[in-house]
């Protein structure tokens, strides 16, 4: 349908549009400065202001209420300014654009929502000829008293939604053809940009304002170093706690915590270990101040890249010395040395003796299968040999390959554990081997790998046969050789360690699916070991009951030392799909809620689904919060009285009512049934 034209309007008007490019990139020059946004839109303006040959431009932003006061202008008369700062989108044309509900098959509105007239005094006989109907006036009165004629009205865009307006008008007639028109669109999609970007790093400056003041509220020191040990991030507290009023101290120009005084090589056997476990916790180190000793317990995690490279280390720490004199003095009036060498001797002795009649302390059970788990330990932890562990989930595995390496004759040196599963593929090769500085993006040092820290100790590799193909082929060298190199190095390394691997995967399936190789699997099946799941060992149940009742006993603190027949029923009848693992957490859910010396079961735990070998275990934290939820949704939400929760729980209202707090359940939630 082709757009009615506005009587009187101007015809063959020219536009010279030689200058957009240059004006469009001093604009964008101007959005990326990122100043004060009124200072950036006003020096818009007067960059537009010449290629419009218009004398007012002005650009308002449309408020939550719906107003759209100007903003940012340029030339407009006061009296104009006066009767304009209430207009809200509801009224006349700067409304009507603002609002985005424009016809465009009308003339004087483009395809972009823009209105544009090169002779207001033909518009308004045009608008009243054809009953046009803005919603509001068409053009305010105070328009017509100054005898505005070019006027155009460009809505300005973030995200599609209609966010700001530009305004331009003149005494002049033809000042707006459409191609200047269409260039002043171009403009507005800037103009949104930056009256984003503004929204948008203000809301950002707040929030580092609120961490800022968070960060050096806090009553413990926060650090983040680099990798060199160059200070990069402290909070004021961390700074006090140091001997310096202000963090800025320690990052311009950038020191290292070991220019503070710090002993260098035991800050250096720190960040080893570190690196090796991830994160350590409460490590005590001391620094010098003049001829005293300042003692600050760090706990250090380390940060990494999107490959896993060490970038740096962040943590807290916090001042300890009060503790460790106090501990010292209490040292000194207590014993002599020569009683505290005696006290040494003696306690090695007394773990000998423990350790020769009773090695398995915490393997309990009195099963044939438990006793054969028992005595191929005492026959392969003298040798090297490497050893396969197989079994399922929560059998103890990782507690077999301790009792072996604890009674070989590498028991003086670190147990190195590293599980398979854990790591990613791009990760492993390093962890486990090490890598030059410089071997790839982001390796910004030399790394040891965990063969190499387990020098002439024992490696324990858990979940075996999720090791990648790759990794496969180094590991079998290893085996064979006791060779490798780190990533991004060409010398080879010799290592001793005995290697001990464990899986719950049936490897020799792997192998015939080609995602294990064959010849690492017989490497690996020297000595195999077969732990039975606890199904398979109902005579130990009773046992193992009895041990971790002792424990958390004291752990929790009740008197609990009984468990009735139909209680051990129910341990008896039950799969445990979890094994062992989850015959503990039960019995520690169990002491929770005891209220007498006789145990307390939650038989619904035991109403279960038939067993699946595949069912993932999840955290007992999170067990617990998924029973409690069922237990309400039964209930319907109730708490209180003979058919609320609590009494079914056995547990005081008061107590659940604690308990779903921590765990994050809301009553309202709960009783909504599935």
């Amino acid at each position: 349908m082709a757009k009615k034209t506005v009587r009187g309007k101007s015809v063959g008007m020219r536009y010279n549009n030689s200058n957009e490019l240059p004006v469009f990139s001093r604009i964008t020059e101007k959005i990326s400065q990122l100043k004060d946004l009124k200072t950036t839109l006003t020096e818009i303006l007067k960059i537009l202001k010449p290629v419009t040959e218009c004398e007012h431009l002005a650009i308002r932003i449309i408020d939550q209420q719906g107003n759209i006061p100007f903003y940012a202008q340029l030339g407009l008369e006061k009296e104009f300014l006066d009767s304009e700062h209430w207009v809200t989108v509801d009224d006349c044309l700067c409304g009507y654009v603002a609002r985005g509900r424009v016809d465009k098959k009308l003339s004087f509105i483009t395809d972009y929502g823009s209105f544009h007239t090169n002779s207001s005094t033909d518009f308004l006989t045009w608008q009243e000829e054809n009953s046009f109907d803005t919603g509001g006036n068409p053009l305010r009165k105070v328009c017509t008293d100054m005898s505005y004629e070019s006027i155009a009205l460009i809505p300005i865009k973030s995200k599609g939604k209609i966010i700001a307006e530009l305004y331009l008008s003149d005494r002049k007639k033809g000042l707006f053809p459409l191609p200047k028109v269409q260039f002043l669109e171009k403009v507005s999609s800037q103009l949104g940009i930056a009256i984003q970007n503004s929204r948008l790093y203000s809301e950002l400056i707040e929030s580092q304002k609120k961490l800022e003041a968070l960060f050096n509220s806090a009553s413990i020191g926060i650090l983040e170093l680099d990798t060199k040990g160059n200070f990069l991030q402290i909070n004021k507290k961390g700074a006090n706690l140091l001997g310096y009023s202000s963090p800025e101290r320690f990052t311009k120009p950038p020191i290292k915590i070991t220019d503070l005084g710090l002993n260098k090589k035991e800050w250096e056997q720190f960040i080893e270990q570190v690196d090796v476990q991830d994160s350590l916790s409460d490590f005590a180190l001391a620094f010098s101040v003049g001829d005293e000793k300042q003692y600050l317990e760090f706990s250090l995690a380390s940060v990494k890249g999107v490959k896993g490279i060490i970038s740096g280390y962040r943590g807290t720490f916090r001042d300890i010395t009060d503790s460790i004199r106090l501990e010292e003095e209490r040292l000194k009036k207590a014993q002599t040395e020569a009683l505290k060498d005696r006290y040494y001797q003696e306690t090695l002795a007394l773990k000998d003796e423990i350790r020769s009649e009773y090695p398995f302390g915490e393997m309990i059970g009195k099963s044939a299968a438990i006793q054969s788990v028992k005595k191929a330990i005492q026959q392969v932890a003298p040798t090297d040999t490497t050893v396969l562990i197989k079994g399922e989930t929560g059998t103890g595995k990782e507690l077999v390959a301790r009792y072996i390496h604890e009674l070989s004759s590498r028991k003086d040196r670190v147990l190195v554990k590293v599980n398979c599963a854990a790591l990613s593929e791009g990760l492993i090769t390093s962890e486990l081997f090490g890598h030059e500085k410089g071997a790839f993006t982001g390796a910004l040092q030399r790394r040891i790998g965990r063969f190499e820290y387990a020098e002439g100790a024992t490696i324990f590799l858990d979940e075996i046969g999720d090791l990648p193909l790759e990794t496969q082929a180094m590991l079998l060298r290893v085996l064979q050789n006791g060779e490798f190199e780190r990533v991004g190095s060409s010398k080879t390394l010799k290592v001793d360690v005995r290697i001990l691997v464990a899986t719950n995967r049936d490897l020799e399936l792997l192998v015939r699916e080609k995602k294990f190789r064959q010849d690492l699997y017989y490497r690996l099946n020297v000595f195999p070991m077969e732990i039975r799941p606890l199904r398979e060992r109902k005579e130990d149940i009773s046992l193992l009951v009895a041990y971790f009742l002792e424990i958390y006993r004291k752990k929790i603190g009740k008197k609990v030392d009984r468990v009735d027949e139909a209680t051990m029923e129910l341990f008896l009848n039950y799969s445990w799909p979890g094994n062992i693992r989850e015959l503990e957490n039960i019995i520690e859910h169990s002491m929770v809620i005891t209220k007498g010396d006789t145990l307390e079961i939650p038989e619904a735990y035991f109403i279960r689904q038939p067993r699946d070998k595949d069912k993932k275990l999840i955290p007992f934290r999170e067990y617990e919060k998924q029973y409690l939820t069922e237990v309400l949704q039964h209930t319907k939400g109730v708490i209180y009285g003979p058919k609320g929760a609590a009494k079914i729980l056995g547990l005081k209202p008061s107590t659940l009512q604690s308990r779903m707090k921590k765990l994050g359940i809301g009553k309202e939630a709960a009783a909504k049934l599935p």
